[in-house]
């Protein structure tokens, strides 16, 4: 099994577009919970069963890394504000998941607040519409100083922080994402939090990737030492009984740091 020290996080990562026969699928299938059944029936594309099923079987094989419950055996519940957590875990686990496009990504801590987010980069060019609208005022004015290439880069990159963070606290984008003001830093990533959060970003570690070159990721991570933090990519295989994969280096999502 997997060791997660108390201040670090752990990310999957899961090609979606990967092929898979009948039979895999069928295992991942069987991996699932009454209740996951039932919703993946609701949607009505196949191809969007398909990435449900995937990803949720993503999610139980990772978790069974970190303790010893088979994938299926996992159980969920939700909270008041419809963030899901462990009903049976026989260690203290807080995760989060998250996909966009072909990319699934899922993240495991041991119990400190944590959220993931990723997001397709989009060809769309009203960003600045989408931040007047939704974003805190001062970040429209930060990217109304950009190039239009840069605005797009900024944008994404700010959009999925304030999930991931949303996510973390449990209450997601309904909260409001003009609560959480991000700054431009080459050095490190700054945060303003609205004092109705009730909440200090100076507690938070922010951390803004880039995935396969079309996709953007944001970790929004609360550890109990804020300036200790140690974050963990690897690939996910759903029903794979071969030990995790580290990324190597030459595979690693960019780190971005503006």
């Amino acid at each position: 099994m997997l060791a997660l020290q108390p201040d670090a996080v752990h990310v999957w990562t899961l090609d979606l577009s990967v092929p898979r026969d009948k039979e895999w699928l069928e295992g991942c299938h069987a991996l699932l919970g009454d209740v996951e059944r039932t919703r993946m029936a609701r949607y009505a594309r196949e191809d969007l069963q398909q990435k449900y099923l995937l990803t949720r079987a993503m999610m139980r094989s990772c978790l069974s890394h970190y303790a010893g419950l088979a994938a299926e055996d996992w159980q969920f519940d939700t909270d008041a504000h419809g963030k899901p957590y462990l009903l049976n875990s026989p260690i203290p686990l807080s995760f989060n998941l998250s996909h966009s496009g072909e990319r699934a990504v899922f993240v495991v801590a041991h119990q400190i607040p944590v959220g993931i987010d990723v997001e397709q980069a989009s060809r769309k060019s009203n960003f600045l519409g989408i931040a007047e609208h939704f974003f805190h005022p001062d970040e429209a004015e930060q990217l109304k100083t950009l190039p239009a290439a840069e605005q797009q880069e900024l944008f994404f990159q700010w959009w999925t922080l304030k999930e991931a963070y949303l996510k973390a606290r449990g209450t997601g984008i309904a909260t409001g994402l003009e609560k959480v003001c991000f700054y431009r830093s080459h050095t490190a990533i700054k945060a303003r939090f609205a004092p109705e959060l009730m909440d200090d970003a100076n507690a938070w570690r922010f951390c803004n990737y880039r995935l396969d070159n079309n996709y953007y990721l944001a970790l929004a991570v609360k550890p109990s030492v804020a300036e200790q933090l140690e974050v963990i990519f690897y690939e996910s295989w759903p029903l794979s009984t071969q030990a995790p994969q580290r990324l190597a280096d030459d595979a690693l999502p960019t780190l971005l740091l503006r």
